[in-house]
Formats: structure tokens, C-alpha cells, sequence
């Protein structure tokens, strides 16, 4: 397993993405599109699948971020898919993260250093918007106070997300 494969294994497992210890040593590489990356972890009806990418930009530059992905998994819910943001920092008590791709706005929840979209329904709606998109933009507050933003390229997420559909 490459070095960013075990990263996206732990971080994935951290996110509750797939069980750990084991998930780091079955974590598959399924391939590199543009700037995500497709993963599963387990096999059989423990499968799971996931997309994830790391911002082409973090403001304000002067601050440290920490590593920050961006990730959607397949999901058993009705929507099937579940969107959630990782950051290097705690975001602030209460606060929301905006997402915005062309002219679709989203918004986000957050706990810790979690978001995931405040309105389950949309999943769907969101992973569309990335598919027909070029640029995600996030914005957050950390817990110090800071206002941050971040740009994901979506080059490559409509081939990485094909995955999340055939992961059985």
C-alpha cells in the first residue's frame, strides 16, 4: 500500500469509514481520477467505498491548516451517499461550513473537526452539483476565530464517484 493510500486508510477509519485496526492492512486503492482519489475498504457485504481530495488551495495562507479532506462515501441510506469534511483544526462550537459550487449552495454542521451537510436529503443534490461543477469552494470559522476557506478542483470526481455506485 502506498504512502497516501495509508493516510486515506487512517483517516477514512478515523472518520468511521471503515473499522480499525484492520481497515489500514484491506484499505484497496480503486484509482486516482483528476484530483480524488476512489478507495474500499473490507470485502463482501463489509465493503465500503469512498472518494476523497484534498484542497488546490487554503486560505489565509499565514494560517497553519493541518491536513484537510474532503470525503463521500456510499451509504445505506436512502440517499446513498454521505459527504463529510475533515480539517486539521477544530471548527468553532456551533458554526456551519458553506459549500458552494457554481450557484448550489450547502451547508454543513460540525463537531470537532467534522462537518457533514445539514440536510441529509440533499446528498444526492450535492453530489450532482460536483459532478456538473469544476470548483467546490468551503468556508468555516475555526474554534480560535479564524474565517477559512478552501478550493477543491472536481477534475476526476465523476469517474472516482462511479465507484461509490458498483462498490458491491
Amino acid at each position: 500500500m502506498t504512502r497516501s493510500a495509508t493516510r486515506a486508510a487512517l483517516i477514512a477509519a478515523t472518520l468511521g469509514l471503515g473499522p480499525l485496526p484492520a481497515a489500514a492492512a484491506t484499505a484497496t486503492p480503486l484509482g486516482q481520477y483528476g484530483s480524488w482519489n476512489a478507495a474500499a475498504f473490507g470485502q463482501g457485504e463489509a465493503r465500503s467505498c469512498y472518494i476523497l481530495a484534498t484542497p488546490t488551495s487554503a486560505a489565509p495562507e499565514t494560517l497553519r491548516h493541518g491536513d484537510v479532506y474532503f470525503f463521500v462515501k456510499e451509504s445505506e441510506t436512502p440517499q446513498r451517499t454521505e459527504a463529510s469534511l475533515q480539517a486539521g483544526y477544530e471548527f468553532a462550537t456551533g458554526s456551519e461550513v458553506t459549500v458552494t459550487i457554481g450557484d448550489d449552495t450547502f451547508r454543513m454542521i460540525t463537531q470537532g473537526s467534522h462537518a457533514w451537510l445539514r440536510r441529509v436529503e440533499r446528498e444526492p443534490e450535492l453530489l450532482a452539483a460536483m459532478r456538473a461543477g469544476r470548483i467546490m469552494e468551503l468556508e468555516a470559522r475555526s474554534g480560535r476565530g479564524n474565517e477559512t476557506r478552501y478550493a477543491f478542483s472536481l477534475a476526476g470526481v465523476t469517474a472516482a464517484s462511479r465507484h461509490l455506485a458498483a462498490c458491491d
